[in-house]
């Protein structure tokens, strides 16, 4: 595909047009190329001494779209995550409440069979013999 493109001293390029405009050059891009172009156009150089396009060879490959669909999809899940962990807490402390309600109700019922325990004791106790010797 052919292109027009304006170019700074070093080369890099600094404008392109899809079509012919005074001031730019006349300039061949590989099909392979189009896209990393497209999305990086001031990383390719014109040599003028050969006269083509120099693709940098080190441009990512990935996409900005590809890598902005990502971020989206993480802070989604990062979103869901906040929200589950949210629930979570909620849950555990309506867990943690009815734990202290049901020790206390726990708690209540010892506290009854200790005294009747106790009052169980008091009434079964045998009261001790007189064994002081009276005058005969």
């Amino acid at each position: 595909m052919f292109i027009y493109v304006t170019f700074d001293p070093n080369g890099f390029v600094t404008d392109y047009k899809k079509v012919e405009t005074d001031g730019y050059t006349k300039v061949f891009v590989l099909d392979s190329w189009i896209n990393q172009f497209a999305q990086y156009p001031d990383k390719f150089r014109y040599d003028s001494t050969n006269q083509k396009l120099l693709n940098p060879g080190n441009l990512p490959s990935v996409s900005l779209n590809q890598v902005s669909t990502d971020v989206t999809t993480l802070q989604t899940q990062l979103q869901s995550l906040k929200s589950t962990g949210n629930q979570t807490d909620s849950q555990l402390g309506a867990l943690v409440s009815n734990i202290s309600v049901v020790q206390g109700q726990i708690l209540g019922e010892l506290q009854n069979i200790q005294t009747q325990l106790n009052a169980s004791e008091k009434a079964t106790a045998v009261p001790a013999a007189n064994t002081t010797n009276s005058p005969a």
